[in-house]
């Protein structure tokens, strides 16, 4: 069996299987008020049984021609990597301490911990932001949520983590393939800015990326960003089924239409930023191509699916920033020059398409000319208007504008050329990111210090039976053991509930003052919201002269780990 009638399959069945499973926790710990074990595996197995019968189904395909000895040792070391972060995405050391590989992962990991966690152990539905409590949860939590149902089973955390993560990284590998032959594959995983790279004052592996917007996307985006891992293969999976009708006369059925349904309006539980874009995209290119009644019953179940969880993170909320605002070019520094910045951080890119849509233009080609516009006019704009409160988290829309572009020109810059133009290719989009992969691979480069074991030993004994409900106040740091163990936070790591779309200011006004030694500190805690004070290390280093416990009542101590109730009175 050709890879791409075997490939295409195993991706919308997998797909199909992670859509329904998280639409139905959902669901059913919405009805039920929190995620159990029974919801968890009625999920699972109502997901299978579907997949089971959509397994049977015939699914578009394409052929692609047989794979060079040269990628075929290169797609080796993509799969190795993948395997290497997977299992090394944390790790326990002789020192006691978890360590993680991947150094961008060192924030967002401890955060996808407290939300798996924290859901596993019943927080009510629909769950509050657990890094910043009384305040709604936005934040497009699928990926994490299929973590939880495991958890809630009695998985290890040091289990499941791991074999998903591999499983998902391998899905977008092989959708990349499949989509847009080994070009697309090599462009994601091994994607980043040249320019440092060919700039003799900066021949330091460690320091390549320092200087640059555009980083590799495997290490900064599909480890980092766990919905992506679902969403890539999603869009990919959408796009390719919808050409391919687009180019035949053949109409998809019933089920097809509801299946590609489901895996798009399940972007909208997955990742926000992927349902938006390609919601755009595809729906352009669905009226472009006159197919809007072919594909109505998709698109209506892929907003009504979808929709909800876009309007939960729009509603207004208390505390909240704006989420869109204008740059003055995605996150170009004010006296770095506009052309300069773009053309050291995407210059093949944007030289590429330029090109691309001028032979397209001229050989009146408007099917592949209308596609390569609308991706580049995609990403002009969404590199000056940002829907996220720190600029360069656009990349979760500018890397699908990458992505779409590189499908539109995908023939004119590699499938129908020469074996030298394709290395010339590589080289030029790619070998700065193959030299960054290999060397963040555990062979070369040692990770970073998370958190220690013996601490979150501590941490676990202290909180042991505590109500994840109730409100936690922690000193709020990346890295504190209680983050790690799943409880609702009065205020988390400031980064992440920045990111969220919060104004902490006034949270951390209070921490300053309480751990300054305010004698009114822990009184002005609000009732409620804080029902417990953990005092560790972390919190101790941080308290002033004058810190008193006063309207605070110690209920468990694990050695210099203290845990404190809140008076009422």
């Amino acid at each position: 069996m050709a890879a791409a009638e075997f490939g295409w399959p195993m991706i919308q069945t997998s797909l199909l299987f992670l859509a329904i499973s998280a639409l139905l926790a959902c669901a059913g710990a919405f009805a039920a008020g929190h995620l159990t074990p029974m919801i968890s595996t009625f999920s699972f197995l109502a997901a299978a049984v579907i997949c089971v019968f959509a397994g049977k189904r015939k699914i578009a395909k394409m052929r692609r021609e047989p794979l060079s000895v040269w990628i075929k040792l290169m797609y080796l070391v993509i799969g190795f990597g993948i395997y290497s972060h997977s299992m090394y995405l944390f790790y326990l050391k002789e020192d006691g301490h978890f360590w993680i590989q991947n150094v961008s992962n060192l924030g967002d990991l401890s955060f996808h911990w407290n939300v798996i966690r924290n859901l596993a152990k019943g927080a009510s539905f629909w769950p509050e932001n657990p890094i910043f409590l009384a305040h709604r949860f936005r934040y497009p939590f699928g990926m994490d949520l299929i973590n939880a149902m495991f958890e809630s089973l009695g998985v290890a955390i040091q289990t499941h983590l791991p074999l998903i993560t591999m499983f998902t990284l391998f899905l977008t590998m092989a959708s990349l393939h499949l989509a847009g032959g080994p070009l697309l594959v090599f462009a994601v995983f091994f994607s980043s800015g040249f320019y440092d790279f060919v700039s003799p004052k900066i021949w330091n592996v460690v320091q390549l990326q320092e200087n640059l917007d555009f980083k590799n996307l495997f290490l900064t985006v599909l480890i980092t960003q766990r919905g992506v891992v679902y969403a890539l293969p999603a869009g990919l999976l959408l796009y390719h089924q919808l050409s391919n009708f687009f180019k035949s006369t053949v109409k998809p059925d019933a089920f097809e239409k509801v299946s590609l349904g489901i895996i798009w309006g399940a972007l909208g539980i997955f990742h926000l930023h992927s349902y938006f874009i390609v919601s755009v995209y595809l729906g352009v290119l669905i009226l472009w191509h006159g197919s809007l009644r072919t594909w109505a019953l998709t698109i209506v179940l892929a907003i009504a699916l979808g929709i909800p969880f876009v309007i939960g993170a729009l509603l207004p909320d208390t505390d909240t920033v704006s989420l869109i605002h204008w740059s003055r070019g995605w996150a170009r520094p004010e006296n770095v020059n506009y052309f300069f910045y773009w053309f050291k951080n995407l210059g093949p890119w944007l030289i590429a398409m330029a090109v691309s849509m001028s032979v397209f233009y001229r050989r009146r080609d408007w099917k592949c000319l209308f596609p390569t516009a609308l991706a580049f006019i995609l990403f002009a704009l969404f590199a000056h208007l940002i829907l996220a409160p720190w600029q360069w988290d656009n990349i979760k829309l500018l890397i699908w504008c990458y992505i779409f572009g590189l499908l539109a020109i995908r023939e004119l810059l590699w499938e129908k050329r020469a074996p030298w133009f394709r290395a010339f290719v590589f080289l030029l989009f790619c070998w700065p990111g193959l030299v960054l992969f290999v060397h963040s691979l555990p062979q070369y480069t040692r990770g970073a210090s998370w958190v220690s074991e013996r601490e979150l030993n501590k941490a676990t004994v202290l909180m042991r039976g505590r109500d994840v409900n109730a409100g936690l106040l922690i000193n709020p740091t990346y890295d504190h053991p209680a983050l790690l163990l799943g409880y609702k936070l009065y205020m988390g790591y400031p980064g992440h509930v920045w990111s969220h779309g919060y104004n902490y200011t006034g949270r951390d006004a209070l921490l300053t003052s309480y751990f300054m030694g305010d004698k009114a500190g822990a009184l002005r805690l609000p009732k409620g919201q804080v029902g417990l004070v953990y005092r560790g290390p972390l919190e101790k280093r941080r308290e002033k002269e004058g810190y008193t416990t006063k309207g605070l009542s110690k209920v468990a101590e694990a050695l210099d780990h203290e845990l404190y109730l809140v008076n009422e009175n």
